[in-house]
């Protein structure tokens, strides 16, 4: 194995992910990307303004918005890479609808070797009612997967 991607979310959880994974990008010596995916960033730029009596502040500035999101993000992934030991791992924050595709998509071009996500260990109800990013990764993922299951409290 030559390249691990590590597709971390910004929960605390995120943090058992990226360090399990660069245990194993070590041990492998491997090439280690962290990857996180900004989505359903489109709700925030259509003007419904009012609903419901709610006049919001988004619609006005829907841009700066998504511009500060992927700048804090790939902060947020720098300060990862460094709490890991190695600033100079590679980061990539990428925005799209779905995240799930937005990863496979991603490890696919990038040729990664093996992904490392985490499970939140939904309820059976949520992930049908809300789905669940990483049991769509699992049934669609060609590329060998380590899920770092995240027990919440």
């Amino acid at each position: 194995m030559k390249k691990i991607c590590i597709a971390i979310d910004t929960s605390p959880s995120a943090e058992k992910v990226a360090k399990l994974g660069y245990e194993y990008a070590q041990a492998l010596n491997a090439e280690v990307v962290l990857l996180h995916v900004i989505y359903d960033v489109e709700m925030y730029q259509y003007d419904y303004d009012p609903i419901m009596g709610y006049e919001g502040f988004f619609i006005q500035q829907d841009i700066k918005l998504v511009d500060n999101l992927k700048a804090e993000t790939e902060i947020f992934l720098k300060a990862t890479a460094e709490y890991l030991g190695n600033p100079s791992i590679e980061t990539k924050v990428l925005e799209g609808i779905n995240a799930d595709s937005e990863i496979l998509d991603f490890v696919n071009t990038w040729g990664a070797d093996l992904l490392v996500i985490g499970t939140h260990s939904h309820s059976f109800m949520e992930n049908v009612l809300m789905g669940n990013i990483a049991t769509k990764i699992v049934r669609h993922s060609k590329t060998p997967l380590l899920v770092v299951p995240i027990k919440q409290d």
